[in-house]
């Protein structure tokens, strides 16, 4: 199949995509758990939004590999083209009991069905992930006149290069990005906003973990992300303050892709509240080795001028019909700059999107 055909046009296609692959699952013999977890939300065609997991193979193992996407949703679409693939490929082999892998499909289809990066809230629930919601970084208000105008955006901003440029010069680039990246807890219509409290989606599935890992040892985590980097190019982010071993073993694994989340060494930056340090912390006992794929799209001042223009024109827009808010075209440029409409970048995203996952089963399954 070509990589295109792996890409759904909405959240409802690519649900019932996924859930039709773990029917088939069950029917070539694997062993499958289920799992829906409702937020009560409607899409735009008045669809239930639901964080749908999926457990094949055996709780009962201590090794468990934890397959995420969609955390920002218009990030979803290429997840669970990778996932959907991934899928296709685990029907080739022969069922497996002495390890598990757990799928959380689309973990912000709110995000993913209005074609928003945050949830209806505006949280960005990559940087929700934490008890103590509170505090930005030390540089944000520096910047975020220019980052959250309170305006509505228009396609041709002459001003914006000049703003943006005055401030990389004043600042620095390294500066400027951490702050504005890192995650913030006190402007809730702003970018990068961590939320107040806990969001449903992230207790939902921190609850759904606490009854169901309670054989694991050993969790091998990767998270599927799209938007930075080089276009096609997918780096292995792993924290900044990751141990020595830890990090020789993902080197091992996947060469020179492996980054770590610091802004002075990679595309990356460091992050708060971001979904594999939360729930390593509710799991202190386990052993884990977690990683964030991540596929490059366009270059930083274009997803970030997209990210700018579609916060901006809903946090300022008047109208009332959802439905009309999200048909903007500040909507379509966020969707196609995580998602692009480009073939070679979706065969590279499926190929590697793979790669990384066979390489992380074979480990569980013989070296874990």
């Amino acid at each position: 199949m070509s990589a295109k055909s792996w890409f759904s046009d909405d959240y409802q296609e690519a649900r019932n995509r996924f859930l039709d692959s773990i029917e088939d699952l069950k029917d070539r013999g694997f062993e499958v758990i289920q799992e829906q977890l409702p937020l009560n939300l409607k899409g735009p065609q008045g669809e239930d939004l639901i964080i749908d997991l999926a457990v094949i193979g055996s709780l009962e193992s201590q090794n468990l590999l934890l397959y995420s996407s969609g955390i920002h949703g218009v990030e979803g679409f290429a997840g669970s083209a990778i996932q959907l693939s991934v899928l296709d490929q685990i029907k080739k082999q022969q069922p497996f009991s002495d390890y598990c892998i757990v799928f959380i499909h689309i973990i912000n289809p709110y995000g993913m069905a209005w074609h928003r990066r945050v949830n209806e809230n505006n949280v960005d629930l990559n940087r929700n992930f934490l008890i103590n919601h509170k505090g930005e970084p030390e540089g944000y208000k520096l910047i975020d006149k220019f980052i959250n105008p309170n305006t509505i955006p228009f396609k041709f901003d002459p001003s914006f290069l000049i703003q943006g440029l005055t401030l990389l010069i004043k600042h620095g680039f390294t500066n400027v990005k951490q702050w504005f990246a890192q995650g913030q807890y006190t402007r809730p219509k702003s970018l990068q906003f961590g939320g107040d409290k806990i969001q449903t989606g992230p207790e939902l599935i921190l609850n759904w973990l606490k009854l169901n890992l309670k054989n694991t040892k050993k969790i091998f985590g990767i998270d599927l992300h799209t938007g930075l980097g080089p276009s096609g190019y997918d780096t292995i982010l792993v924290p900044d303050d990751i141990n020595s071993i830890d990090y020789q073993v993902l080197i091992n694994l996947f060469g020179d892709h492996v980054a770590a989340l610091d802004p002075d060494k990679s595309v990356g930056y460091k992050i708060t509240g971001d979904i594999h340090s939360g729930i390593i912390k509710q799991f202190s006992s386990i052993e884990w080795l977690c990683i964030t794929q991540e596929f490059g799209t366009f270059g930083p001042t274009k997803v970030f001028k997209n990210l700018r223009a579609e916060n901006r024109w809903t946090q300022n827009n008047k109208l009332k019909d959802q439905n009309k808010i999200l048909n903007h075209w500040s909507r379509k440029n966020l969707l196609n700059t995580f998602n692009p409409k480009d073939s070679v970048w979706q065969e590279k995203l499926i190929s590697r999107g793979n790669t990384v996952f066979k390489i992380a089963q074979d480990y569980i399954k013989y070296q874990f």
